[in-house]
């Protein structure tokens, strides 16, 4: 009788250590065996990787894929499936307009994403307000660590909110994420476009820099006086970048993370690719670009993030003439895998190790979900992605699984795809197809956060 469920042979590995050739065996989900081909156990199934490299599933840390409000634009069954293509095995899943700040709410949640997701998710709580902060502690006992606020609108945060939630987080252990833009900066720039807002540009122009820098620098101040940890969301500027880097000097535990469109498009490109690429904050000059991408490198960004947030086409298309009235939010956690593979791997920004790094070990460890999560080794759970990094494709809404059939990315080709994904040992997608029913996804509580050492 074999002595595992699965194996894995003739791939190349990338493990925290380096990337060796060999291969994985799998026994109840979870990886039991490392070790070169010929010291292999037989196993039920075995999958030839023909010399593919096989990386730890990737963690998307920051997707809207279902809002118990808002399940026209994304739900579990197909965010999930969009992530699997993506090579995320798991990801955490962010309110978009429903507050979850009630234990009801939070099994509700659970127990959909139970039923409809393929791949694992964890879920983040929030938005946070003065009439909610005190889930904070509740939360984390119940394995939900991480949670949202903003500084602008729609879910406006003030600093008092902010301080009191930090001091809880500080006390009982997790993470405040912060949409960090300035609401007065917002509010004065955009009075300047009044009249002038048919340019899909002026939304770029009406939420400049100084907004993301002066609310970090505000953040990241209130974090030195709690001693909480604080999580950036979406850092898409140069100066943002600096301020975080400042924070850390003066020994803030603060981390951040960036988005794959905030690497690929610039400011420029708003009016050739029109609302659909209306997202805050908004795609920021040549330079914001080349810095965000120095920062990946370098370690000054922890992390790639989706912030998958489609919409069906015609709320992006209601900003044809004004692109105030287009949806806010653009696809993500399919395209992670891809950017990082073309734009990264294979133009020489970025090694295999940062990548697996910025895609899986670091968010698992922010998050608390590490070493179950985010890495391959002995022990830890069985998800893996085979990626060709020589295969060619040509982005199209065709192949995407997200419920609103249209990406920002049509038309560009790319080279590096992942070709199979396996949740727990279970392979959930294959090429171009899912290979599993809803229903296989299960909640993630997080442990113990910030095991990344900043």
């Amino acid at each position: 009788m074999p002595a595992v469920d699965l194996v894995i042979k003739n791939a190349e590995l990338v493990l925290e250590s380096g990337i060796v050739r060999g291969g994985i065996g799998v026994t109840n989900g979870k990886i039991c065996i490392i070790a070169s081909d010929a010291h292999l156990p037989e196993a039920d199934e075995v999958i030839d990787a023909g010399t593919k490299m096989l990386i730890p599933g990737l963690i998307d840390g920051h997707a809207h894929i279902h809002d118990l409000g808002m399940e026209e634009h994304e739900d579990f069954t197909t965010g999930s499936r969009a992530a699997a293509a993506g090579g995320v095995t798991t990801f955490i899943d962010m309110p978009l307009v429903s507050l979850i700040d009630t234990e009801s709410v939070l099994d509700e949640k659970i127990k959909v994403g139970e039923q409809m997701s393929i791949v694992d998710f964890a879920i983040y709580g929030g938005m946070l307000n003065s009439d909610n902060y005190h889930i904070i502690p509740k939360f984390i006992e119940r394995g939900v660590a991480s949670f949202k606020a903003f500084t602008c609108a729609s879910f406006y945060s003030n600093a008092g909110v902010i301080t009191r939630s930090l001091s809880e987080v500080s006390e009982h252990g997790g993470i405040i994420t912060i949409h960090s833009e300035d609401q007065g900066i917002l509010d004065e720039f955009g009075k300047d476009l009044e009249g002038d807002w048919d340019t899909p540009i002026s939304h770029a122009l009406a939420r400049p820099p100084i907004a993301e820098q002066l609310a970090i620098r505000q953040n990241i101040a209130i974090a030195k006086q709690t001693g909480g940890h604080i999580h950036i969301a979406h850092v898409s500027t140069r100066s943002g970048v600096q301020e975080i880097e400042k924070g850390r000097l003066h020994g803030v535990t603060v981390t951040t993370e960036v988005c794959p469109h905030h690497l690929v498009f610039y400011r420029d490109d708003m009016n050739r690719l029109g609302s659909k690429s209306k997202m805050n904050p908004p795609l920021r000059t040549k330079e914001d670009r080349a810095a965000l991408w120095s920062a990946l490198l370098r370690g000054s960004i922890e992390m790639l993030v989706s912030d998958h947030a489609p919409c069906p086409l015609e709320k992006k298309e209601a900003g044809l003439d004004d692109i105030r009235e287009a949806w806010s939010g653009v696809d993500g956690t399919q395209m992670i895998l891809r950017v990082l593979l073309s734009e990264g791997i294979n133009r020489g920004r970025l090694s295999l190790s940062r990548l697996v790094q910025v895609t899986s070990s670091n968010p698992a460890k922010i998050f608390g979900l590490y070493p179950r999560k985010g890495v391959l080794q002995v022990g830890s759970d069985a998800d893996m992605v085979l990626i060709d990094l020589t295969k060619e494709e040509k982005i199209s809404s065709d192949m995407m699984f997200s419920k609103c059939g249209w990406t920002l990315y049509e038309g560009i080709t790319m080279k590096g795809v992942p070709t199979m994904t396996f949740v727990r040992g279970q392979k959930v997608f294959e090429i171009d197809r899912t290979t599993i029913n809803p229903g296989h996804g299960r909640f993630q509580a997080m442990g113990g956060t910030n095991q990344l050492e900043v």
